[in-house]
């Protein structure tokens, strides 16, 4: 179970703010007041109301029976200002939009869940997807058949020095399906809460477990830190508490111990001593640096005693790196997402490092407006650059540090940084590639930059320059050796395409689409594409049937044949032998020696046998530029009164590919 998706309404910067979030692990990031603290003051208020307003139902109604949990009543709705501890405002009025106590507060949360199936829906499940698998890894976005979902809005408002809270829609809500979806009703979500810490009192009372509950909704768990510790102490998870410390403190080369002798039935006050390796000697806890103090609260929230007989966890981290050193922030990292299978973590932070380790589905960038719909960096599309960009394309994250205030140089460190360096030709190739990627293999982990070489001239004019230089910088490898080329093949025949890929692949995995363009691999595959235009059209609120769409598609990719088949002249097959001789002399640069065994003559002749067995065969894609393949499509869409720019409408309809409209010319990218 996760909260999926809250949306606040009038709370404080907030006019009208939705946020969809991950299951696991979720990073805000934005400049100050951007709204990263407000967020996690909204999730924690949200706890706040439910936890005042559930109660046990005294008798019948037409809603719910006697017995059922439910969330308050017409009595029960008032509360003192004062006792509202999830959010700090010196007034009674400070916590609603523009400090105007007329704009009520709406906090709407969705929960999210997996039903489990039974024995025979899994059996009917298996048998069901070994008839619709297919050999590649592309999922439709579609939402489980046993996902279940359960939306609770809270409005608050002010009377006097009251809030008053009530559950929107009180008296006609569903409270069958609200008791059937917790399993532990009255304390279904267990909350936490922690603000940066860097130092600890010298001096610390025992407390009792709702002091101690009170203090960490009310953000002050620096002050009961060492009675938290000793909650977890005595129980088995304390030594998976001591070996998560000792990974992301030392990553296990050095073992912290830490113990206590004090005794709630004996003693005031609670002592902590730790010691870091066999030969230190034990120093009181406090001694600690503030980098370990934090990763230590950080990890009590994941620990927090009694989490395993909630329905679900919910840790809030308020910047929880503040004090923490970037070489221990990706160890960090990797010990959030272990829990985060139980445990749903929302956390802030301004630092680049634990931004730059982050996977982009778990990032989220805040702006400073009033109204916004916010969703994870993954989702979203690298953006576009001008028709002339060369060199590294701008990652999605790159607005989010340089917003943040952080130097440039950010596109050199994202492909040092990057698990593959991906060498195109024009920045559109980088776009949707970026997108493909994401489509072909669904949380894929890796880091993907692109290298814009603007044509295919400079993919055999610059590259050997690009070896010299990238195979002297390294991280984890040289830049060289995770490197990838993808280009266009052109006026190439198979044979020149077969040469030069053995070749280049003697350098770095180098691959050239089956068409003249990307663009024109649409045509590989008509029913695939005739269905893809289909979806598109779909989005531009047309019904097109998939037999219309598919004659039209291939009336026209016909048509192209005798467009093609009239173009082609002695100064074409002239001009066009000169760009070979070009790429065979910039290959023979590369290594030092002849490598394609063609003269000026057989180079001219291959280029009119290819030109011939493309048209004879009808297979006309390997001829088709991207503006050919635009006028296709145009024709295509045009009888549904739509117009398509290849410029612009191609993105959207690679946007709309599934696993059913992927096509096998595809499927080197998710080899990458």
């Amino acid at each position: 179970m996760f909260l999926k998706q809250l949306q606040v309404i009038n709370f404080k910067s907030f006019q009208n703010v939705t946020i969809e979030l991950n299951e696991g692990v979720n990073i805000l990031t934005g400049v100050n007041n951007a709204g990263k603290t407000t967020m996690l003051e909204a999730i924690s208020l949200w706890h706040e109301c439910f936890a005042n307003l559930i109660q046990e139902a005294k008798k019948t109604t037409k809603n719910y029976n006697k017995g059922d949990y439910v969330l308050g009543n017409t009595q029960n709705k008032y509360f003192p200002n004062t006792q509202i501890n999830s959010v700090r405002s010196p007034h009674i009025h400070d916590i609603f939009y523009q400090c105007d106590k007329n704009n009520y507060i709406q906090l709407k949360a969705t929960f999210s869940k997996q039903e489990q199936k039974s024995d025979f829906e899994n059996i009917f499940s298996s048998i069901w997807d070994s008839h619709t698998s297919e050999s590649f890894s592309v999922e439709t976005p579609l939402p489980p058949d046993n996902e279940k979902e359960l939306t609770i809005s809270f409005n608050i408002k002010e009377s006097g020095l009251n809030y008053v809270i009530e559950l929107e829609g009180n008296t006609s809500y569903d409270y069958q399906q609200f008791n059937d979806f917790f399993k532990r009703l009255p304390n279904p979500i267990g909350i936490y809460y922690a603000s940066p810490l860097s130092s600890l009192r010298q001096h610390e009372l025992f407390f009792t477990k709702p002091q101690i509950e009170n203090a960490i909704l009310a953000r002050e768990s620096a002050s009961v830190f060492r009675n938290r510790l000793h909650r977890i102490y005595l129980t088995h998870p304390f030594q998976g508490f001591l070996q998560d410390l000792s990974y992301i403190l030392f990553d296990n080369q050095q073992q912290i111990e830490i113990s206590t002798s004090s005794n709630i039935n004996n003693d005031t006050h609670i002592i902590f001593n730790f010691k870091i390796g066999p030969r230190d000697v034990e120093k009181e806890i406090a001694l600690l640096g503030s980098g370990a103090l934090q990763i230590m609260e950080i990890l009590l929230n994941l620990y927090a005693e009694g989490g395993y007989q909630k329905d679900m966890n919910l840790v809030l981290l308020d910047e929880p790196d503040s004090h923490i050193h970037r070489d221990i922030q990706q160890r960090l990292l990797t010990t959030l997402v272990k829990f985060s299978k139980n445990t749903q973590v929302i956390l802030s932070t301004h630092n680049e490092s634990l931004i730059r380790n982050a996977p982009l589905d778990y990032l989220f960038h805040l702006e400073s407006k009033p109204v916004n719909h916010y969703k994870n960096l993954g989702s979203q599309d690298i953006g576009k650059q001008h028709a002339h960009f060369k060199g590294i394309y701008p990652t999605v994250t790159n607005p989010v540090i340089s917003a943040l205030g952080h130097s440039n140089g950010l596109d050199f460190v994202n492909a040092i940084e990057a698990d593959r360096l991906v060498f195109v030709e024009g920045e559109d190739d980088a776009r949707v590639f970026d997108l493909l990627l994401k489509k072909a293999v669904i949380n894929n982990p890796k880091r993907y930059v692109y290298w814009v070489l603007g044509g295919v001239n400079n993919v055999f004019t610059q590259l050997h320059h690009y070896e010299t230089v990238f195979s002297a910088i390294k991280n984890e490898k040289t830049l060289w050796a995770k490197s990838v080329l993808i280009f266009d093949r052109d006026y190439l025949d198979d044979r020149f395409c077969t040469d030069i890929k053995t070749r280049l692949n003697r350098k770095l995995p180098a691959h050239i689409w089956s068409s003249y363009t990307f663009e024109a691999t649409l045509f590989t595959d008509l029913q695939k594409t005739a269905r893809l235009l289909v979806e598109w059209l779909n989005t531009k609120n047309h019904q097109a049937s998939f037999e219309d769409v598919y004659e039209a598609l291939k009336s026209h990719y016909e048509a192209q044949g005798e467009s093609l088949a009239d173009s082609y002249s002695s100064k074409f097959y002239e001009d066009t032998s000169h760009q070979h001789k070009k790429v065979r002399d910039s290959l023979n640069t590369i290594f030092g020696k002849p490598q394609i065994d063609a003269n000026d003559q057989q180079i001219n002749t291959r280029i009119r046998e290819h030109v011939k067995e493309s048209l004879s065969q009808d297979l006309y894609h390997r001829l088709m530029k991207k503006e050919q393949v635009e006028v296709v499509i145009k024709e295509v869409v045009s009888n549904y009164g739509e117009q398509f720019d290849i410029e612009t409408n191609f993105i959207e309809l690679i946007q709309r590919v599934n696993k059913s409209t992927w096509l096998d010319e595809w499927d080197f990218l998710t080899q990458l």
